[in-house]
């Protein structure tokens, strides 16, 4: 079961985002759906019996964290979901372990091997593809291939807080960590909520954006933290790696069921070049370990 959660937490993700957006102003749900999920976090905390004293040396890293997780990957993300496909979106952010990677050798956290620069040649080429067929949409549609880009911002932020905030987390544990990461992050997204505010109504609001809310906020950003880290230590890293290299693909075919968005030939060939990439960095990655 735990194992099912998470693939679907993954899988539908881009999907119930790409239904909200269209209901409700970008911007403005990011707010609220992490403003949400931070409520939930201390509500738990405090059930817990835990604070949020952290050791001075760490604030600065603190900070940092709660900035890449809330205002910019939520406009990056949210924004980007808006203009692109909910398809693209899932397989640009299966992109994260190879971005993760890349992060933690500059950060000299992790060491630089050349077994893993083919996957990560593989993702590149994969993507050019996919980014190919956007291009040329451009001169008919541009917003999809401006919605891209915003996605790979979107996975580049959420691999610098994975890669940054790994030793927080181990330091602290995920529930003390997140909470301050995710009240501070949403104290920071005030401005973008505030400027945003014109834009935000509901009177088209139907049960598919309450729907979307509530999966997003309560299931994704609250309750599959939870989830993810106690599968962690439950079920072998093998797995859990092989789960999330089905989930961009399932995303692709629930987009075609749910929203018909059409899948190209480009987008095809480009897919499968980038998820193989991703798979042997996988690989690579476990029989280093």
């Amino acid at each position: 079961m735990l194992l099912v959660f998470i693939t679907l937490a993954a899988t539908f993700t881009p999907i119930f985002a790409k239904l909200s957006v269209a209901e409700i102003s970008p911007l403005s749900f990011g707010f609220l759906r992490f403003g949400t999920a931070a409520i939930l976090f201390l509500i738990t905390l405090k059930i817990r019996g835990l604070n949020l004293k952290f050791d001075k040396k760490d604030y600065p890293r603190l900070v940092l964290l709660a900035l890449l997780c809330i205002p910019l990957n939520q406009f990056f993300f949210m924004s980007g979901i808006k203009l692109s496909y909910a398809s693209h979106s899932g397989i640009i952010y299966s992109l994260n372990p190879v971005y993760a990677y890349i992060i933690a050798v500059l950060f000299k956290y992790e060491k630089f091997y050349v077994s893993k620069l083919l996957s990560i040649l593989l993702t590149v080429i994969g993507i050019f593809f996919i980014f190919y067929e956007s291009f040329m949409q451009a001169a008919v549609n541009s917003d999809v291939i401006n919605g891209d880009i915003l996605l790979l911002f979107a996975v580049l932020t959420f691999s610098m807080y994975l890669t940054l905030g790994k030793n927080i987390i181990e330091k602290y544990g995920a529930l003390k960590a997140s909470t301050f990461i995710f009240l501070l992050g949403t104290f920071f997204y005030i401005p973008i909520f505030i400027y945003d505010l014109p834009n935000l109504t509901f009177e088209h609001l139907t049960y598919k954006g309450i729907i979307g809310f509530f999966y997003l906020s309560v299931l994704v950003a609250y309750l599959a933290y939870f989830v993810w880290y106690y599968a962690l230590k439950r079920i072998a890293v093998s797995k859990l790696t092989t789960l999330s290299n089905i989930s961009p693909l399932l995303t692709v075919l629930f987009s075609i069921i749910f929203l018909n968005e059409h899948i190209s030939l480009f987008f095809i060939i480009g897919s499968l070049i980038t998820l193989f990439g991703v798979f042997i960095m996988h690989r690579v990655s476990i029989d280093l370990s």
